[in-house]
């Protein structure tokens, strides 16, 4: 089959792998769309040592199921439209029997999602309803993500929040905070077009942080005070410094960036204790899919969707995600 494989630190491009053959529990899906998700370059780019080439990457997928294991007990149909996680937990380690299977100790992962068939364990799959495209689907991952995010940011109704960035979770974090109760809500981020779509999704306040002072837009849109919740969604350092910055007194900052492992970020400990602060982090996405999914045809999504581009073209589109003026690309297998 064809895939996307990460020859070596720097290169990715199709080529001819082995197909992933279907084993006990498992179910193969034919990938319709794949995301390129913001770590995908920082993997092909040498920046994740734990993943090493060879290796076909990929997480944000959806696609059709070909293929059903021995064993598998959900009642899925070959045919069936699908979404997918790329991993599942044990279900009997330590973390996974105390609400914490994004730490558990012996997961599996699926094979990536950058060609033409994976295969998934079954509690890894989600049946896409009708009212959803695939191309919508292969975001469920990337929502799940906003979810989560969410969930860690104690966003109550009629208070105000502050998002950093306004790539796709971003941009799908303001329209979950709004419908999380967020009755004021600024949105940082230096591209003039996802500044734009940001308002049109319904953020009141547009930041370009190059050239506006951050600290006092927040003063203008809260009558003189921070944010009460402060989500840093572009992974960059800066930001997840500015997010303590720009918070309020008992306010919520949520770190849902994924940083370089060596970073480091000088924080005032009496400013922690003097403003009540509280600084949180997410990793990954446990026991958000289902509601995620839900929450699909609730969002509007289709303008974050800004490329599609072929599974032989994969290395272009990596390409466009560098240039960073595209949004969401999705790789079409």
């Amino acid at each position: 089959m064809r895939a996307g494989l990460f020859k070596e630190i720097g290169v990715i491009k199709a080529e001819e792998v082995p197909e992933p053959e279907t084993k006990a529990g498992e179910i193969k899906v034919k990938i319709a769309y794949c995301g390129i998700c913001g770590t995908d370059p920082e993997t092909v780019a040498g920046h994740f040592p734990p993943i090493q080439p060879p290796r076909v990457l990929g997480h944000e997928a959806s696609g059709t199921i070909v293929a059903i294991g021995a064993g598998c007990v959900q009642g899925y149909q070959v045919g069936q439209r699908v979404a997918m996680n790329f991993w599942s937990p044990c279900g009997a380690c330590y973390y996974c029997r105390n609400k914490m299977e994004h730490y558990c100790l012996y997961r599996v992962s699926a094979t990536g999602a950058f060609a033409e068939y994976a295969v998934y364990r079954e509690d890894a799959i989600y049946p896409v309803p009708d009212n959803i495209s695939l191309e919508i689907a292969s975001l469920l991952e990337p929502a799940s993500i906003a979810v989560h995010a969410i969930d860690a940011a104690n966003i109550v109704p009629g208070k105000s929040a502050a998002i950093l960035g306004a790539g796709p979770i971003g941009l799908m974090m303001i329209q979950l905070a709004i419908k999380a109760g967020a009755a004021r809500v600024m949105v940082s981020e230096p591209v003039a077009a996802k500044r734009s779509l940001a308002i049109d999704l319904g953020a009141d306040m547009a930041i370009d942080p190059r050239a506006e002072n951050l600290q006092e837009a927040a003063k203008k849109l809260n009558d003189g005070r921070g944010f009460d919740t402060v989500i840093e969604a572009s992974g960059r350092l800066e930001a997840a410094k500015q997010a303590a910055s720009l918070a309020d007194k008992c306010a919520t900052g949520v770190w849902a960036g994924v940083y370089p492992a060596n970073a480091e970020i000088a924080v005032n400990p009496y400013d922690m204790y003097a403003n009540e602060l509280t600084i949180r982090s997410i990793r990954v996405a446990p026991y958000c899919f289902t509601r995620a999914l839900s929450l699909l045809p609730k969002l509007i999504l289709q303008p974050i969707i800004t490329d599609i581009v072929p599974l032989e073209n994969i290395d272009k589109g990596f390409d466009l995600h560098r240039e960073g003026k595209s949004i969401k690309i999705l790789v079409s297998c």
